[in-house]
């Protein structure tokens, strides 16, 4: 390779990603969070959808064991949900007005809008597990403006 990993990262950064959380239940019943912008359509028919999540911290174990997600696609008001559920806390949900979904999984009212999904398939690709996932239930928020991540900082759409 003639590039570090730094520089890879940097490059990754010039391609602007909608910010979302991912949410789930572990398997004591517990809320899960992890902050993702690695978030992406697959397919109309049937409808899926992808999201990665790295083997150390962010509970993929956890969501591999789960199978069933939401998530949400947040707006500049919640950019506060993404910087909290990016951090290495057990208390993510503590504070956080939440509502539960069709399929149980956690989902925060005001999001631009939240894919219930659960696992169509799961392949590993180096340090991260990328989760396909049939799309069980869309709900659309009335927001306009999503929240943005382009070379480490926040915009809105």
């Amino acid at each position: 390779m003639s590039f570090n990993a730094r520089e890879f990262r940097n490059a990754l950064g010039c391609f602007a990603t909608g910010i979302t959380v991912v949410t789930s239940r572990s398997a004591t019943d517990e809320p899960l969070g992890v902050t993702v912008n690695s978030f992406s359509s697959v397919s109309l028919d049937p409808p899926l959808v992808l999201f990665s999540l790295a083997h150390v911290g962010g509970h993929c174990q956890e969501f591999l064991s789960s199978g069933k997600f939401a998530v949400n696609i947040l707006t500049p008001e919640q950019r506060h949900l993404s910087d909290r559920f990016s951090m290495a806390r057990d208390d993510r949900f503590d504070g956080i007005d939440h509502y539960i979904c069709e399929n149980g999984s956690p989902a925060f009212e005001k999001s631009l809008a939240v894919f219930e999904c659960e696992t169509y398939t799961v392949h590993e690709a180096g340090d991260h597990a990328v989760f396909i996932c049939r799309v069980t239930n869309v709900t659309v928020g009335e927001e306009e403006k999503a929240l943005l991540f382009h070379k480490g900082q926040y915009h809105d759409l």
